[in-house]
Protein backbone atom coordinates (compact mmCIF):
# COMPACT_ATOMS: atom_id res chain seq x y z
CA UNK A 1 0.00 0.00 0.00
CA UNK A 2 2.88 2.35 0.75
CA UNK A 3 4.34 1.82 -2.72
CA UNK A 4 0.96 2.58 -4.31
CA UNK A 5 0.71 5.86 -2.39
CA UNK A 6 4.24 6.84 -3.40
CA UNK A 7 3.49 6.01 -7.01
CA UNK A 8 0.32 8.12 -6.95
CA UNK A 9 2.32 11.03 -5.53
CA UNK A 10 4.90 10.67 -8.32
CA UNK A 11 2.19 10.59 -10.98
CA UNK A 12 0.47 13.62 -9.47
CA UNK A 13 3.77 15.50 -9.48
CA UNK A 14 4.18 14.72 -13.20
CA UNK A 15 0.64 15.93 -13.87
CA UNK A 16 1.14 19.14 -11.93
CA UNK A 17 4.30 19.98 -13.88
CA UNK A 18 3.07 18.76 -17.26
CA UNK A 19 2.55 20.89 -20.32
CA UNK A 20 -0.53 20.42 -22.51
CA UNK A 21 1.14 17.82 -24.73
CA UNK A 22 2.08 15.62 -21.78
CA UNK A 23 -1.39 16.01 -20.26
CA UNK A 24 -2.94 14.74 -23.49
CA UNK A 25 -0.55 11.79 -23.50
CA UNK A 26 -1.28 10.93 -19.87
CA UNK A 27 -5.03 11.14 -20.51
CA UNK A 28 -4.72 8.91 -23.57
CA UNK A 29 -2.75 6.29 -21.66
CA UNK A 30 -5.25 6.33 -18.79
CA UNK A 31 -8.24 6.02 -21.15
CA UNK A 32 -6.62 3.17 -23.08
CA UNK A 33 -5.83 1.35 -19.83
CA UNK A 34 -9.41 1.82 -18.60
CA UNK A 35 -10.85 0.44 -21.85
CA UNK A 36 -8.52 -2.58 -21.77
CA UNK A 37 -9.34 -3.30 -18.14
CA UNK A 38 -13.07 -3.03 -18.84
CA UNK A 39 -12.74 -5.41 -21.75
CA UNK A 40 -14.16 -5.52 -25.21
CA UNK A 41 -17.74 -6.75 -25.57
CA UNK A 42 -16.59 -9.10 -28.34
CA UNK A 43 -14.39 -10.98 -25.89
CA UNK A 44 -17.40 -11.63 -23.68
CA UNK A 45 -19.35 -13.43 -26.42
CA UNK A 46 -19.49 -17.19 -26.73
CA UNK A 47 -17.99 -18.87 -29.79
CA UNK A 48 -21.51 -19.62 -31.05
CA UNK A 49 -22.48 -15.95 -30.80
CA UNK A 50 -19.29 -14.88 -32.57
CA UNK A 51 -19.90 -17.41 -35.35
CA UNK A 52 -23.48 -16.17 -35.81
CA UNK A 53 -22.31 -12.58 -36.09
CA UNK A 54 -19.57 -13.54 -38.56
CA UNK A 55 -22.12 -15.45 -40.66
CA UNK A 56 -24.44 -12.44 -40.64
CA UNK A 57 -21.61 -10.16 -41.76
CA UNK A 58 -20.66 -12.57 -44.54
CA UNK A 59 -24.28 -12.73 -45.69
CA UNK A 60 -24.56 -8.94 -45.67
CA UNK A 61 -21.30 -8.56 -47.60
CA UNK A 62 -22.59 -11.07 -50.19
CA UNK A 63 -25.98 -9.34 -50.50
CA UNK A 64 -27.74 -12.33 -48.93
CA UNK A 65 -30.14 -10.14 -46.97
CA UNK A 66 -33.81 -9.23 -47.06
CA UNK A 67 -35.35 -5.86 -46.40
CA UNK A 68 -37.25 -5.59 -43.13
CA UNK A 69 -40.47 -4.92 -45.05
CA UNK A 70 -40.10 -8.19 -46.95
CA UNK A 71 -39.53 -10.18 -43.79
CA UNK A 72 -42.50 -8.55 -42.08
CA UNK A 73 -44.71 -9.42 -45.08
CA UNK A 74 -43.55 -13.04 -44.94
CA UNK A 75 -44.39 -13.36 -41.24
CA UNK A 76 -47.48 -11.15 -41.20
CA UNK A 77 -49.73 -14.09 -40.52
CA UNK A 78 -48.09 -14.54 -37.08
CA UNK A 79 -48.51 -10.88 -36.08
Amino acid sequence: MKKEKELKQRVLAYVQEADEELLHLIAEVAETYKKQKKGDWWDKLSEIEKAAIQKGLEDANNDKVLANEDVMRMFKKWH
